[in-house]
């Protein structure tokens, strides 16, 4: 049991919230021994102070805003929280509207289907499907604008 892994854990928490997993690694770059990882992550855990699906429920809630819910699933999945708490907080703190999303986001490049080639509409959709929306979403609300599509 080392007590300065423990202060370093506690040390890291409070300039941000963190995984499991990134507190792992931070403490494993940090030099501590396996058991000393160990025991610093129990004790912070017992005390609530790591908790990877209050992690996950609030990127989702304060995320859900700007980002699409496969852009918030990599994110979190990248962060090493689990496929069933991803799953979980998505269901139930998503509040995001995808295609009004994507409506904001061409209002933001001042999209308007007369004055955009079809090359710039295929980059249009490239660049919302690279944002984790769905091809259908995207095709959905630039139909509603009047957008034709190049099908390949």
């Amino acid at each position: 049991m080392s007590k300065e892994s423990r202060k370093k854990a506690m040390y890291l928490l409070q300039k941000q919230d963190r995984t499991e997993f990134q507190l792992r690694d931070k403490l494993k770059q940090s030099g501590f021994e396996a058991e000393d990882i160990e025991d610093a992550v129990t004790y912070v855990k017992d005390f609530k102070y790591l908790d990877d699906e209050r992690f996950a429920r609030n990127y989702v809630r304060y995320g859900g805003e700007h980002k699409s819910r496969q852009k918030l699933k990599i994110a979190l999945l990248q962060k090493g929280i689990s496929q069933e708490i991803i799953q979980l907080a998505l269901e139930e703190e998503f509040e995001g509207n995808e295609r009004e999303q994507i409506r904001n986001w061409l209002n933001k490049k001042s999209f308007s289907a007369a004055n955009v080639s079809p090359e710039e509409r295929q980059k249009l959709i490239a660049s919302l499907y690279r944002k984790g929306f769905k091809l259908e979403d995207i095709k959905s609300v630039m139909g509603d604008t009047g957008v034709d599509f190049i099908e390949d």
